[in-house]
């Protein structure tokens, strides 16, 4: 008989209709599983039924009325009940694939499936449901390189799915990988320099962006090996040898999981950052020499790391646990539909990251599976740190959680994230957003105030745009701890200070969007005196990729998906640069050496440093501590301005020049450009 109405459990007890007509004219309303029978009551509310007893949701269920219609009953707000968290959260760790010679054993989380198989070199083998819906099967004998799916049935739909919980998969996340883990697990060394987080000075970059460069001659374009190459161009040494040259301390890599938007057989068929994960635990096959063996891409990532620690270089992991690349098609969704995310009162999911998903981090099972994945990457890769996408979705329970775990792992990695407001169906204080800095003292929050500020201030050339309390250089060069006003950050390791990330325009393309008339020289200088001032402030510091030698991506905004020529590191533009990439060697070397300029406390930065407007286009910023003393001159307007220092001391840095040590006597006038800076330096 045509049915018309559809049947969903939204509570253990509660069966909502859709369709149809009213329920009381068509009563009784029985459950049917197997032999057992279940008559259902209605409620008050229009098309509603009650079960006598909860649902046992283990089983499949047929709904029939009176007039003889049936329909499955499908699981749908139940998943998102408290009550199924405390009946199917597994906190083993022996989900995925666990190989050995003799045999190998999967554990698939399904809790609301049935007729779950393995599907394994084009062969189907049952698996048995145990506890908390994990379903299991030993398969005897030697299943390396094997490759697997799950397929199930939920719902009344068949699905095959790969394994969320697998290291390894074909190319384009298809079919997951059986692999020894013995063959990828290795002692991790760490940089030979382990650093307060006020000491790390990042530089962001892409795998891709790297090395792609024709002109440049790197060996391996695109691939996580080029990230260890260092070809010469016009007697330039560029890629690894140049990070290290430039003094760094840690290279933020851009999303180096399996994503979905590029076609990682033939990468070059089309270009994206990678913010749309598909699968969390997998390297990415396009950077890998061949994304179809099943431990190429795992290994050429651990090497990369590994020769990065050799040379005192640690490495950052940027992190997208906050959305999903295509929601409906995800595994987590294909396995316990409607669980994997937040989903408003109308049963539309929640969309506060703009990608038409938000992950739902404080349901049980996907928090442990944020959590397991974080400690795979620290303890089978040695990522150092991991930078959050869209931290404020993610709810501050599984954030500190993370803090906790992953510190037990490595006492000294570093987390910080995005911490913009978002809405995303949580309350504000459940959030991890920069806002609530004082519940979330692990994590460092991206510095909006100092990126704006800077940038506004230096294109009018006058105060006038800094002297709201929050974006007053008073409070964003000391790291926004409260030098004036309330503080917005508890320490000053939690303001990632910078002006320019792969998001939005480069520096030096803001100029010019901004002022179309610029000519190039206020343009260069303009983004010189953005960039120094990073490294000049309070808190930590964080560079783009060749923002010191002037990167501009076309005056693009955003440039997620658009052509390599338009994202790619331009290696061509170093020999024209030496004088500025030298200085900004400099002033990171000195920036590492000096106490002054990386304060750790906010109590010290409130008590040792100081700023004041010598008029609306030039300040003075001073650091002194246990009678030394750093002054520091800036001049963001259009026009030379001369300047009397109040005491003997030393010219250090008076751009291009560094290192200068020069004495310069009380009362002696010096003279300062536009858009520029020096820096004196006292001690008694």
């Amino acid at each position: 008989m045509t049915t018309h109405f559809a049947a969903y459990l939204d509570d253990q007890d509660l069966i909502r209709m859709e369709g149809g007509e009213s329920v009381t004219a068509f009563l009784p309303f029985t459950l049917t599983s197997g032999s057992k029978t279940i008559e259902l009551l209605p409620t008050e509310e229009e098309k509603t039924l009650r079960s006598p007893l909860p649902i046992d949701m283990s089983q499949s269920y047929t709904l029939s009325n009176a007039k003889g219609e049936t329909c499955l009953l499908h699981y749908r707000d139940i998943v998102r009940q408290p009550i199924f968290d405390q009946l199917y959260a597994y906190d083993g760790e022996d989900l995925g694939a666990h190989y050995s010679k003799e045999k190998t054993t999967f554990a698939f989380w399904a809790p609301i499936s049935q007729e779950v198989e393995l599907l394994i070199n084009q062969t189907a083998y049952p698996m048995e449901r145990t506890e908390k819906g994990v379903w299991r099967l030993e398969l005897e004998g030697d299943w390396e390189k094997a490759s697997y799916y799950y397929q199930h049935q939920v719902n009344g739909v068949t699905h095959i799915v790969h394994d969320p919980y697998a290291l390894s998969s074909e190319a384009n996340s298809g079919a997951s990988y059986v692999i020894d883990r013995h063959k990828i697990e290795r002692p991790i060394q760490r940089a030979t320099t382990q650093l307060d987080p006020t000491e790390s000075i990042i530089y962001e970059l892409s795998v891709r962006d790297f090395s792609v460069q024709k002109e440049a001659g790197f060996k391996h374009p695109g691939k996580f090996t080029a990230l260890t190459e260092s070809p010469q161009l016009n007697g330039q040494t560029l890629g690894f040898d140049y990070l290290r040259y430039l003094g760094v301390t840690h290279v933020q890599l851009l999303p180096v999981y399996d994503f979905g938007s590029v076609d990682e057989e033939d990468q070059w068929k089309a270009y994206n950052w990678g913010y749309d994960p598909v699968q969390y635990n997998v390297p990415e096959g396009s950077y890998a020499s061949d994304p179809n063996d099943p431990y190429a891409r795992i290994l050429e990532l651990q090497d990369t790391i590994a020769t990065y620690h050799q040379a005192n270089l640690s490495v950052i992991m940027d992190v997208v646990y906050n959305h999903v690349y295509k929601a409906d098609e995800f595994a987590f969704e294909r396995i316990v539909p409607g669980y994997f995310y937040r989903y408003d009162q109308d049963r539309q999911r929640t969309n506060g990251t703009f990608c038409g998903n938000d992950v739902a981090s404080e349901r049980a099972m996907v928090r442990r599976y944020i959590k397991q994945s974080l400690r795979q990457w620290v303890e089978l890769y040695g990522f150092d740190g991991f930078r959050f996408d869209l931290m404020g979705i993610l709810d501050i329970q599984t954030m500190t959680e993370i803090a906790e775990e992953l510190r037990s792992l490595y006492p000294n990695i570093y987390l910080y994230g995005e911490g913009w407001k978002m809405d995303t169906g949580l309350s504000e204080d459940q959030l991890a957003h920069q806002y609530k800095a004082k519940a979330l003292p692990d994590f460092g929050f991206f510095s909006d105030n100092f990126r704006d500020t800077v940038k506004r201030t230096l294109l009018a050339g006058h105060r006038r745009d800094s002297q709201h309390p929050a974006n007053d250089f008073a409070n964003i060069l000391t790291a926004n701890v409260g030098k004036v006003g309330p503080a917005h950050f508890i320490q000053p390791q939690q303001a990632i200070q910078y002006v320019e990330c792969h998001d939005n325009a480069t520096v030096f393309d803001y100029f010019q969007i901004e002022k179309d008339q610029i000519r190039l020289e206020e343009r260069k200088a303009l983004s010189r005196l953005a960039l120094h001032l990073v490294l000049l402030a309070q808190g930590v510091p964080f560079i783009h990729a060749g923002q010191e030698f002037y990167r501009t991506k076309g005056l693009e905004d955003n440039t997620y998906n658009l052509p390599d020529h338009l994202n790619r590191l331009d290696w061509t533009a170093l020999s024209n640069c030496q004088e500025e990439i030298a200085f900004i060697k400099e002033l990171i070397a000195y920036r590492k050496s000096q106490p002054l300029l990386r304060l750790r406390k906010g109590l010290e930065i409130r008590d040792f440093c100081d700023l004041k407007w010598l008029s609306d286009h030039h300040f003075i910023y001073t650091i002194e501590k246990d009678r030394k003393k750093i002054t520091i001159l800036v001049n963001i307007g259009d026009q030379e301005i001369t300047y009397q220092h109040a005491s003997d001391s030393q010219l250090l840095f008076a751009y291009p020049q560094a290192k200068l040590h020069t004495p310069i006597p009380k009362g002696k006038e010096l003279s300062l450009s536009a858009h520029s800076w020096i820096l004196l330096y006292e001690a008694s």
